[in-house]
């Protein structure tokens, strides 16, 4: 993959005299009640060996879209939220240490950290009955029970690089099966086996560290980078695209160091940006500015592409793949900010 441009103590004391289950939630899939979701490697992964810096993209999967229900089955009436807890099972560690395995949540990577969490949203709230205790899977016998709440979350998984050497076959020797998270409440982890929804990555033996170095640019209207000129902010109109400007990503694989391994390999792009970003896919110069940046696939100009998802772009089977894209102006405002403005955006490259 290539980069681019572009009181508390008396507080304290009481929770931890409790029992880890006394605030615990069950969560499952509201549709089927299942509790675990494998996300398999299903095609083999290329990475190049000159280009394996800490941090750099290697894989993404595609969006995962769920939605959790959760009961309260530990006598919690006054209801809680659900999160996203980061390596349940502790084996983040038992992967190959080339790589390092994430979560995506609303275009935000998340290093998978035992013992740290993320929000994912309500869990159960009030009223609180008995009904409560015994509806969906609930088997409670408290005497009365929070209200059973239902949150849809999207999320992908990703793979990085880093930066410690490849293993030496060439191929990543982490053949089980990884949680990556569990749903759950802010108790912690439910000690009750089957009652909360996992998520687990396998098949990451799939990843091969190859010979493979093409270079990777990005041409647009002002070299590797994109003007839009000057444009009057008397014309805008929330909501409406002012200018498009197109740009072209190129793999050159004829370069004397570009390795003997990239022939049928097929490439994806991922892009990334540092700046403030709205709904995932508008690259904002700064958060009041009243506009932003939204990049799109030229095949499909009217649907933005969202940072950190995977852009499919060609396969390799000549020294040269092109893929054509749209960076377009977005007005957010009638009154937008006036004066210079710049953005920057990041594409990474990977091979599978």
């Amino acid at each position: 993959m290539y980069q681019h441009w572009i009181k508390l103590l008396v507080v304290l004391g009481a929770l931890l005299s409790l029992p880890q289950a006394a605030l615990a939630l069950s969560c499952k899939d509201a549709q089927t009640e299942s509790v675990r979701r494998v996300i398999s490697l299903t095609e083999d992964i290329y990475v190049s060996t000159g280009d394996i810096t800490p941090g750099k993209l290697l894989w993404r999967s595609e969006n995962f879209t769920v939605s959790f229900r959760c009961v309260d089955d530990h006598n919690y009436p006054g209801g809680e939220s659900s999160y996203f807890y980061w390596d349940p099972a502790d084996t983040m560690s038992q992967i190959d240490p080339a790589i390092a395995v994430g979560i995506t949540l609303k275009s935000v990577n998340y290093q998978l950290i035992k013992g740290q969490h993320e929000l994912a949203g309500p869990g159960t709230s009030p009223p609180a009955t008995r009904a409560n205790c015994t509806m969906y899977w609930n088997n409670s016998s408290a005497p009365r029970c929070a209200t059973s709440q239902q949150v849809t979350v999207t999320f992908s998984v990703y793979i990085v690089a880093t930066g410690a050497p490849p293993p030496a076959s060439g191929q990543v020797n982490s053949l089980g099966t990884y949680d990556l998270f569990q749903i759950d409440g802010v108790g912690g982890l439910n000690d009750r086996p089957n009652s909360n929804y996992r998520a687990a990555i396998s098949g990451l033996g799939r990843i091969h560290f190859i010979s493979c170095n093409p270079d990777i640019r990005v041409r647009a209207n002002a070299g590797n980078a994109i003007d839009f000129g000057r444009i009057p902010s008397s014309q805008a109109r929330a909501g409406a695209i002012q200018r498009s400007i197109p740009f072209v990503v190129e793999v050159n694989m004829s370069g004397p160091n570009s390795g003997n391994q990239c022939s049928g390999r097929a490439l994806v792009g991922s892009f990334s940006t540092s700046q403030p970003l709205q709904e995932g896919t508008t690259i904002l110069p700064r958060n009041d500015s009243g506009f932003g940046i939204v990049l799109s696939d030229a095949d499909t100009p009217t649907i933005p592409i969202a940072m950190n998802t995977a852009v499919p772009l060609g396969v390799v089977n000549s020294t040269t793949v092109q893929h054509d894209f749209i960076a377009s102006l977005k007005w957010l405002s009638d009154t937008p900010r006036i004066g210079p403005f710049h953005a920057t955006a990041t594409i990474d490259v990977s091979f599978r």
